[in-house]
């Protein structure tokens, strides 16, 4: 029996880039940074979810290629101008026909986030 999504790993091209990405940029935490493991790791957080950045060059021309990723948030209009008072470009939420309301941001790698308020 699954439980939900726990942790997401990603391999990046920059790990300080994306951390600030994460961070800064989309209001995660960063819960740990250790540049000298082998690959350089780090882990942000928001809420229960947990992403692991991972500095892997032997695979960075295949990143991002075929990987959505959707996350819930409470109310997807008040993440977007948080979003924009962060200095991101991107588009206002959109109503989708399969019962979404979400923003679509791209993280450095290529990676696609969806961020969605799902209709009840």
């Amino acid at each position: 029996m699954f439980s939900g999504m726990d942790l997401l790993f990603l391999e990046v091209n920059n790990l300080e880039e994306s951390v600030a990405f994460y961070t800064s940029q989309l209001g995660f935490t960063e819960d740990r940074f250790n540049a000298e493991a082998e690959p350089p790791t780090a882990t942000v957080r928001a809420g229960h979810l947990k992403i692991t950045l991972a500095q892997q060059l032997e695979t960075m021309l295949r990143r991002g290629r075929g990987a959505n990723f959707f996350l819930g948030v409470d109310d997807v209009d008040a993440y977007y101008q948080q979003l924009r008072k962060r200095g991101l470009v991107l588009a206002p939420p959109a109503d989708e026909g399969w019962g979404g309301r979400f923003v679509t941001i791209e993280d450095p790698d290529k990676y696609r986030y969806f961020f969605v308020t799902w209709n009840s």
